[in-house]
């Protein structure tokens, strides 16, 4: 079955090679990608500092790791004894200030060498709400669970969705104009902010993204945009392609979009790699009933090797 029958393909841009090196951001779908491209044994930098799911918080931290604007002690949040870093996912809390700086610090350098290093940099937007704090109005880029009233909520404007996407756009021009910028929309429905509300979310930000994607400027680097949203909204429009949820994708759903991916910004002459690839990672998981016996023996014998001619053949595939 066909199911691409009504996307149009994707734009031409700069196809992944085995030399291609990938940074990941944004939403947990990006994270979808990011672990795929990592099967295959691509160097991916996914999400170093957690998800994000808006724009201006994504805007902020690319920001924030090209020019290496670290953390500092008033980018900390404190509440009941714990510190936060608001700007960043939830995993950046802890009792010791100094500590959760270091760490932030330490992972925002590893972003920025992924963004000046990437052929490719991904960036998957989840949703227009934002949050700002209450005291003033700064959007943040995660509550952390904290109490609800140190926050009022906002629909990011479309026009703030375009600056954002278009200041990404000019700080990669500046840093690394030859990487190739694929932006996409999570089909991944934020139900908390209700249905309708989503709805309203994901229209702002597919028209934000493609007003900075089609608006004219001088920086070399030619975004495009993939399809994710509109494959599962409006090629999948199938319950059996989600979790129990209702909500993300599920394995098959993945799948089906990861093809259309592949088969769009991926060079059509590695498919005979990446078939061996998958059958060695296939091999590598495979768990035997019987582990001392002859037979499982020489399939560990055989696998190694045909892991150290891969390697020998594409230097960059490490099975590690």
């Amino acid at each position: 079955m066909n199911f691409f029958t009504q996307i149009e393909p994707a734009p031409s841009g700069v196809l992944l090679n085995t030399d291609s090196r990938i940074t990941a951001l944004g939403s947990c779908f990006a994270q979808v990608i990011g672990q795929r491209l990592t099967y295959y044994k691509w160097p991916v930098v996914l999400n170093p500092l957690g998800v994000l799911f808006h724009p201006l918080a994504l805007q902020d931290l690319v920001r924030r790791a090209l020019l290496l604007d670290e953390f500092k002690e008033n980018d900390l949040f404190k509440h009941e004894g714990r510190y936060y870093i608001l700007a960043l996912h939830g995993q950046y809390s802890s009792q010791d200030p100094n500590s959760l700086l270091t760490q932030a610090n330490s992972d925002l350098k590893i972003l920025r060498d992924g963004l000046t290093k990437a052929t490719h940099l991904l960036i998957t937007l989840g949703t227009a709400w934002a949050y700002q704090k209450s005291d003033n109005e700064v959007i943040v880029g995660n509550c952390h669970k904290l109490p609800g009233s140190f926050f009022n909520k906002k629909l990011l404007s479309v026009a703030e969705i375009q600056q954002g996407v278009s200041q990404i756009i000019e700080l990669m021009a500046k840093y690394n104009a030859e990487a190739q910028l694929i932006f996409s929309v999570s089909p991944v429905r934020h139900t908390k902010d209700g249905m309708v509300q989503n709805s309203l979310g994901k229209a702002h930000l597919i028209a934000g993204l493609h007003g900075a994607l089609n608006q004219k400027n001088k920086t070399p680097i030619v975004p495009k945009y993939f399809p994710a949203y509109e494959l599962m909204m409006d090629q999948l429009r199938d319950y059996r392609f989600y979790k129990s949820d209702l909500i993300h994708p599920n394995d098959q759903g993945e799948e089906v979009v990861w093809e259309f991916f592949k088969d769009h910004w991926i060079n059509p002459e590695l498919e005979a790699l990446l078939r061996q690839i998958k059958s060695i990672q296939q091999g590598l998981a495979h768990r035997p009933i019987h582990s001392d016996s002859i037979e499982h023996h020489n399939f560990v014998m055989q696998l190694k090797k045909r892991i150290e001619n891969l390697e020998r053949q594409y230097p960059h595939l490490k099975f590690d």
